[in-house]
Parts: C-alpha cells; structure tokens; sequence
C-alpha cells in the first residue's frame, strides 16, 4: 500500500539522447571501467559488517561475553536504531560536508565502533559500541550508489546495477562466512578484522567524489 500511495510522486524520468558528435554511456551490465567495480568492493566492505553484526551478535555477545538472551538482542536493535536514525539525517549531513567528508569520517567512525565491540569487556559495551558503529556504518553505502549513478562513461543505470551487485554480495556471503571464520578464531578477532575494511573504505573516500554532483555532460570514463 506504501509503494501504490508513493507512485504519483515518482519523478518522470525522460529518454536520455545522446547528442551528436559525443560517445554514448555504457549501458553493458558488465562495466569495463575497474573505477566502477572498485565503488563495488567499497559497498561489499561496508555492507559485510553490517551483516555480521545483524546476524552474530547476539552468538558474540552470548557465547563470549556472558549475556543473556534479553540483552545478547541489544546488539542488534541499537545497531539497527542507530542506522536508522543516521540513515533519515544522511541528506543533510552529506549536503553540508560533501559526500567524500561524510563517507570519510562514517566509515572512521563505523571502525571505531566495530573495534570497540572487539575488545568490549562487558556486553553492554559492546552494544554501545555497535550502536556507534551502526551511526557510520548508515550512510555509507548510500554514497557509493550515489556515486555509481554519476559515474563518468556509464549510463546511471548501468553504474548502480553494477555496485549494487557487486555490493549486495556482502549480505549473502557474511552470515555464512562470518560464521566459519568466528569459529575458527572467535568473534573478537573477527570484528576486529572487519574494522579494518571499514578503514580501508575511508581511506578510499575520495573514489566517491562524484555522488555530490551530475555527470558534465559527454564525460565518459578512461580506459585502463
């Protein structure tokens, strides 16, 4: 009922003509410009933490720091609450600091949280950490799609399509990934491991440039 009530406000979207004399942006579904296909791995790092706190914080907060099983669900309603929260505001943040700033210091903030889940010695801590965690964790991925649709060469679609798969991977690899490796090394280890990615993200911030204005027109990507 949402989606039929939202549909009168749906912005047209016209054919896009490519004028003469200019190159017409990749529609392909397999991009050849690695530029795109690193926005990807930027989504996949950002999106596996997130699924390993959704689906094994609860077992991390149980089977390692003693909680209960009312509070082992803290983890994931403070991590969610807190994306939700940040994910409503992350226009305004973003249009006030630029996309690359607020990925930059989300994606700082999102490891900070993630480490101190980590070392948490209590497991209130460590939901509290997560709760941080899910403050940067929250717009990130969201930049990178909006970068992706922007992407200089390739038609928006096209852009989107291919972070967005590459990206979405994370949710269907993690839980069974994050499980295997846990078991082999113990949580702790694990999300500290994952903070790292969330680094790695920052570090690569200025890749997402693009999501904070249209494509000049006719711009099209370098081939590597």
């Amino acid at each position: 009922m949402l989606v039929v009530g939202a549909m009168p406000f749906v912005l047209y979207d016209p054919p896009h003509v490519t004028p003469a004399g200019e190159t017409a942006p990749q529609t392909t579904l397999l991009p050849r410009d690695p530029a795109i296909w690193l926005l990807g791995v930027l989504a996949l790092f950002s999106m596996v933490p997130e699924g390993a706190v959704l689906d094994w914080a609860a077992l991390y907060l149980q089977q390692e720091l003693g909680s209960d099983v009312a509070r082992s669900g803290l983890a994931f309603a403070f991590f969610s609450g807190a994306m939700a929260v940040m994910r409503f505001a992350g226009d305004s943040v973003r249009n006030r600091f630029g996309a690359v700033r607020t990925l930059r210091w989300s994606g700082f903030i999102a490891a900070a949280g993630m480490l101190g889940g980590a070392a948490a010695p209590t497991d209130l801590i460590a939901v509290a950490s997560f709760a941080v965690s899910g403050l940067g964790v929250a717009n990130m991925v969201p930049i990178m799609f909006s970068a992706a649709g922007n992407h200089p060469g390739l038609a928006p679609g096209a852009g989107i399509a291919a972070v967005t798969m590459f990206g979405y991977s994370g949710i269907l690899v993690a839980p069974s990934t994050i499980g295997f490796v846990a078991e082999h090394v113990g949580f702790r280890w694990t999300y500290g491991t994952l903070a790292l990615l969330l680094v790695f993200v920052a570090l690569m911030a200025g890749r997402t440039a693009a999501a904070d204005g249209l494509r000049p027109a006719g711009a099209v990507a370098k081939p590597a």
